[in-house]
Order: structure tokens, then sequence, then C-alpha cells
């Protein structure tokens, strides 16, 4: 077969490109450590139990207790599992717990926004409030309150569900008045109910995916009618006495909560003066890039929910689910949209999806690789950690790195090629003689702590990578 000169231009740069993206076991790439240069502080991850999910983990389909225990260790315990330090409650705002309903503290419309409110206080909240105190017993430090919408009767559908806006903000008004105030007070009194119950609510946010008009608990919102409620939320906040640091907005996507942020800091008073952490989801948009903003971000949810679960994958074809993808995710968030935070979606339920990390069929407590990715970072990466700067040079091995409180530095070196590499890792300041951890995760182990590695003198370690692998190394 003869081929053109452009058609052998064309091969040849495909070739090079194909042997540039995947380094043969000989190749011998370098990562440099620097811990001198810092980023952001890191406040945790976690997932959440909302929408009665939390009543899966206390036997609401059978779960014996022995395995409802291990689940709660599995989660929050950071010597046996992942160590999460974040769980993200919903603030229940339905009049009903039928179904995976959350139930309202104030159910029954008092007569209107001025008039007294007559609050309930169960001690369970769907679940929620013992799960708390389970995990605050296991090492919880952030307990971040949200709500998916106000009641329906301070909104302008007059319904739980399906969208609506807050009666008051701009552009909203309803016949019954304007109930930013008492929605305001809501929000307080469910986390005064906590506190004086002994479970502290840290952060408290009042929206969750305001650009979606979803069948269930919802609420519309611009980033200029989010403001609005801001400046209520906060004074109201600090009149309470109580200890609260507000979230916003819980955006469908990065996308979404960036345009938002032109909202939050517009104005003579810009609301976002009083927000202590913006907030957002990946569905629509993945975090890749940061907000515009000087304030902590988090990434608060996201999940594959789009097949059927998947427990045992690693790596396969780069599928939504798998192990390597959340990898990649939560390190790109950390990395290149400086987030202190990421969530998953459900940290463990019933369920035949991916939409959990821990599933819980027949009675089992199954951990996915997703798990297994997110405890890679969150059993490493402590609350008060600090990303520290982290090079590699070839795209295919993947870096971050942090330092922790205690000294210890975890880097993650990520393999998305096919074969073996080998690593000179090159660190700022370590000392000859010490010992590194090397822990793995792939299709073939789960959080494995290999043989320790030596560091030589000038600072540096050689490793092997395993192809399609997450491999974190723990030094001093």
């Amino acid at each position: 077969m003869k081929f053109s000169v452009i058609e052998k231009l064309l091969f040849l740069n495909a070739l090079v490109a194909r042997v540039g993206a995947t380094p043969t076991v000989s190749s011998r790439i370098s990562v440099s450590v620097n811990p001198k240069v810092q980023f952001q502080e890191i406040d945790g991850f976690g997932a959440s139990q909302a929408f009665q999910r939390a009543e899966d983990i206390f036997g609401k389909y059978g779960l014996p207790v022995v395995n409802q225990t291990l689940v709660l260790n599995l989660l929050y315990d950071e010597n046996f599992g992942a160590g999460f330090t974040i769980l993200r409650n919903g603030i229940g705002s339905s009049n009903t717990s039928d179904s995976n309903f959350m139930n309202s503290i104030e159910p029954i419309n008092p007569g209107g926004p001025n008039a007294k409110p007559e609050y309930v206080w169960d001690h369970y909240d769907s679940g929620q409030f013992p799960l708390a105190q389970q995990a605050y017993s296991r090492g919880l430090q952030t307990l971040y309150a949200d709500a998916w919408s106000a009641p329906g009767y301070m909104k302008t559908d007059d319904d739980n569900d399906n969208g609506g806006y807050l009666c008051g903000v701009t552009n909203e008004s309803c016949t019954t008045g304007n109930w930013m105030q008492a929605y305001a007070n809501y929000l307080v009194q469910y986390a005064r109910f906590y506190k004086e119950s002994g479970v502290e609510i840290t952060h408290l946010g009042f929206l969750n995916e305001p650009q979606f008009a979803a069948t269930y608990a919802s609420m519309l919102s611009n980033g200029t009618q989010a403001a609005d409620f801001i400046r209520v939320l906060a004074k109201t906040v600090r009149k309470s006495g109580l200890n609260l640091k507000i979230n916003c907005c819980d955006s469908i996507g990065w996308d979404d909560q960036e345009a938002m942020m032109a909202g939050l800091k517009a104005g003579p008073d810009p609301a976002i003066n009083y927000l202590d952490v913006v907030t957002g989801h990946g569905y629509d948009s993945p975090p890749i890039y940061p907000l515009s903003t000087n304030k902590k971000t988090w990434l608060t949810e996201w999940a594959d929910l789009t097949g059927d679960f998947t427990p045992y994958t690693f790596y396969k074809n780069g599928g939504p689910g798998e192990g390597l993808t959340w990898a990649n995710h939560i390190q790109v968030a950390l990395r290149d949209a400086g987030t202190s935070g990421f969530l998953y979606w459900i940290g463990a339920e019933n369920s035949t999806t991916n939409s959990a990390l821990i599933n819980l069929i027949n009675n089992e407590v199954i951990p996915s690789k997703r798990f297994w990715a997110f405890t890679q970072f969150s059993k490493f990466v402590r609350p008060g950690a600090r990303r520290i700067e982290a090079v590699s040079s070839h795209a295919n091995l993947t870096v971050s790195s942090f330092k922790n409180h205690n000294g210890r530095i975890a880097t993650q070196l990520l393999n998305q090629g096919d074969l073996d590499v080998e690593v000179n890792v090159q660190v700022t300041g370590l000392k000859s003689g010490l010992s590194v951890e090397p822990y793995i995760t792939n299709n073939d182990y789960d959080l494995e702590l290999l043989a320790p590695i030596v560091s030589a003198s000038g600072g540096s370690f050689q490793v092997k990578v395993p192809p399609r692998s997450m491999v974190t190394y723990l030094f001093s």
C-alpha cells in the first residue's frame, strides 16, 4: 500500500503521541514535591445520608447490628476505614415521612410569615440525628446541614416539590407575604434543636441545585436572590448565639455555581462577605478550575447515577462508576479547582446502583472501588492539611501531595497507563534513611500496604507504579 506524504506525517504524529501517552516499563518519570510551597487548607471528605438513607445503615432493610457497626466504622473511623470528617445532612421540608421524604420541623403553616411558628423535634430526623451521633463518636469534625427547599407554604408554588421560589426574594412575591425571615428562623431552629440535643451543626445551607426544579424537594434561585436571603440569614445566625458557618449554593454543576458568583458579589453589601464556604456539585460540569472567590470551596455532591452497582472495578474502560475515575475526579478538584472538601452523594445505601460508595444489598456491607479511592485521600489527608506543590514529568502519571499538621506528607500517584512506570520521587527537605509507606488500590488491591521504601540521599526515593493504579506514599 502506498502512502502520501501527508498520510505518513499523520501516522508519525499519531505514533509519537501514542508513545508519549503510555510510558513503557523502562521509562523513568520524575516527580518533585516541595512542602515549602503551600496552597489551600483541607477541611475533609465525606458524603450524605439524606432522604432516609441514614435509616438504611440502621437496619431499615434488615441490616444486622454487627454490619451496622461495620459500615459506620468503614465510613467514619480513621483507623479502621475512610475516616470521613464531613457529613451532609438534609434539612427536611416535608409534612410527611412517607417514602423517602425528609420531615419538616414546622410541618404546618403557622398562618403567615409573622405568625408564631409551631416547631416539632423528634430527636431522629429521618435517621440523621443518631447517625451524626455515631459519626461524631468516631471522629467526625464537620456537620453540614443543608436544605433542599423551604417548606412549600413559604414558596411561590406553595409546594415542597417542583421548584418554586422563596417568597420575598427579588422578583418573587406572594400573597401570603415575605417569608425570608421566617425561613431563616426555621433553619437556625433546626441547628438549635441539634445543639440542645448534644450534636453540633457546624455549617448551614439553604439551597440545593437551585437551577433544577426537581420532582422532589427543590427550590429555585439565582445569585441575586440567594444574596437577598444570605443577608437575612447571616443576621439571624449572629443574633442566635450559635456558632454556625454559612454555605451556599450547591449548584448542580461547577459552571452553574460560577454563574451565581456575580450576584453573590454585587451591591454595596455583598452577600459573599457573609459566606464561609462556596459549594457546588459536579453533575452538569465538573470542578476543574477555581471558582472566582477567595472563600473556601467544597464539592458537596456528585455520583455516578447512570449504571448498576459495580463494586469491584477500579479500572475497566474509564466508566463513570469506576474507582480510577473517582480518584481522578478528587485529585483534579483538589489540585486544579483548589477545593477544600469533596463529598460523594451517598455514603451507604441499599441499592442496585452506583449512587453510594458502600452498598448494603442482601444485608451485606460491600465497599466499592470508589470507596477505596476516596479512602486513599480521606484516611491520609486530614482536616487542616495543606496541599503542597507536586509536579510530574509525564501527563500519564498524575500527582497530588498534602502536608498534615503532624508533619506527615501524603503523596498520591495515579498511573493512567497500561504498563508499569518507574518513578523517581524527589522531595525537598526529605532526609535519607526515612521509611516511606506505600498504600495501593487497583483492580487487585483495596488500600493494601506494600513493603516500605527507604529514602536515599538527596531526598529522593524510587518506586514502580503498576498500571491503572493509585498509590499513596506516606512519609515525614
